[in-house]
């Protein structure tokens, strides 16, 4: 008998060793990944029903309403909040004062694309030199909005 024939068992590879030893550990992870998500979605709705709760009495109206008294165009008040509403798919009344990252969760990218896509609804340029300091409020947004130049129609 030649060394080497004998052993005709084979030896499990270091991958289905590894799998087996990491089972039990990716499992908890999963599961925790799992319940986190679960923790997270019954958070943000709770937030939404008690904002909606919160905000019974304000709506579109209102919000164009308490900032016209200051000089903001109602036009571009009005505008903004149905873009944050419709497209942002914000959907609790919306405030003046909410942040737009932490209180209607948009990034930069939603900011970005929100800023463009209103300017081009309320017929405006995009100047990002007249952003001198970030936009933080929904107000920043309608200031930004307001204060960009109007879009000259060019004669042909």
């Amino acid at each position: 008998m030649e060394w080497g024939t004998q052993h005709s068992m084979q030896t499990p590879s270091t991958l289905s060793i590894w799998l087996s030893e990491q089972a039990l550990p990716l499992a908890i992870i999963v599961v925790l990944l799992a319940f986190v998500m679960i923790v997270l979605t019954v958070s943000a709705r709770n937030r939404r029903i008690r904002l909606n709760q919160a905000r019974s009495g304000t709506n579109e109206d209102t919000f164009v309403d308490s900032l016209v008294v200051y000089g903001f165009d109602p036009e571009i008040s009005r505008t903004v909040y149905r873009y944050l509403q419709d497209q942002q798919n914000v959907h609790f009344p919306i405030e003046a004062t909410d942040m737009l990252d932490e209180d209607l969760g948009l990034d930069l990218v939603d900011l970005d694309e929100t800023v463009r896509d209103v300017l081009q609804l309320t017929r405006r340029r995009y100047q990002p030199g007249l952003r001198h300091t970030p936009l933080v409020t929904v107000e920043d947004l309608i200031k930004f909005v307001q204060a960009s130049p109007r879009q000259v129609d060019l004669a042909a």
